[in-house]
């Protein structure tokens, strides 16, 4: 279906989501529905070399944007409507990460914002491994494909019903609602690299940023999300903090706030203009504030 000659009126109701690392959009299952509920079209393209069905323990994260923005060049041809791009964990590095390669003017630039969910822009939670602080090591003695990371509790969850059944899948070798049982240190390493790449960006983004990350996220510290997110421009910005959820905030307990959340801000956008549209909550100085007030 070729896009349509005239600008595109209303607000988006389009939102593309990149699952996390190595993983599916089953991750963003819990979230179609409540989204669906607000008139938000959920779309979770499976990218190749980088989705667990086609992971390529070879690809570099720059082959990872590089078939994420090829996915983005089909969404966009089949319709001018805008979008709102983001993802979950490194899913939103690789939106972010995509999104700079976007054309700025014209008919097919339809993004309108970004949805951050679990930002992961450093591996340094609380349930890391201990032998994590080492992988340096590996790193430049070449020894990455002998190790991996292994799902383990808490498996990104608060929730104890959704954590049992997380376990059941991982012990049926299914790729579960959280992600494979183990991730090659390698594609981790490429993750790791992506992230950092991702924070040189921060400071030239032009659209509206929503950021929701759980107080107690065990894989990425909200104060390191706080830090980086810091770069981001003055105007664009707006952070929620779960209050009641660990990192897979798509399918723990906040996940129908997350929904309501990710809906109230893309109400928020007006997609009839290409000028970036300054968020309610800015915390680019004042982080309290803004926690205090998305709380609410």
């Amino acid at each position: 279906m070729k896009p349509s000659d005239t600008p595109w009126q209303g607000r988006p109701s389009r939102l593309v989501l990149f699952h996390g690392l190595a993983s599916s959009s089953k991750e963003f299952g819990f979230l179609t529905h409540p989204l669906r509920r607000h008139g938000v079209r959920l779309v979770a393209p499976e990218v190749p070399g980088y989705s667990a069905a086609s992971l390529d323990p070879r690809a570099r994260w720059q082959d990872w944007v590089d078939a994420a923005s090829r996915c983005l060049d089909e969404l966009e041809a089949e319709s001018a409507e805008p979008y709102v791009l983001g993802g979950l964990c490194t899913g939103a590095m690789l939106a972010l990460a995509a999104a700079a390669r976007r054309p700025r003017v014209g008919l097919r630039a339809g993004l309108r914002g970004h949805a951050l969910l679990s930002p992961l822009f450093a591996y340094d939670g609380w349930a890391l491994p201990w032998w994590y602080a080492l992988r340096p090591i590996a790193y430049a003695t070449g020894l990455t494909r002998f190790f991996s990371m292994r799902e383990r509790e808490p498996y990104g969850l608060r929730n104890e019903r959704m954590r049992a059944l997380i376990r059941q899948q991982i012990e049926a070798g299914e790729t579960s609602l959280v992600g494979p049982g183990s991730v090659p240190l390698a594609v981790v390493r490429e993750s790791e690299r992506l992230s950092a790449h991702v924070r040189t960006l921060l400071p030239d983004l032009e659209h509206p940023v929503q950021v929701q990350h759980a107080r107690e996220d065990e894989i990425c510290r909200l104060a390191s999300v706080r830090r980086a997110i810091a770069r981001v421009p003055t105007g664009l910005l707006s952070l929620h903090v779960a209050e009641d959820s660990y990192h897979m905030i798509t399918a723990d307990n906040d996940r129908h706030l997350v929904a309501d959340r990710l809906s109230a801000f893309m109400q928020g956008l007006d997609a009839c203009t290409l000028d970036s549209v300054p968020c309610a909550h800015d915390i680019s100085s004042e982080f309290d504030v803004a926690e205090t007030a998305s709380a609410s």
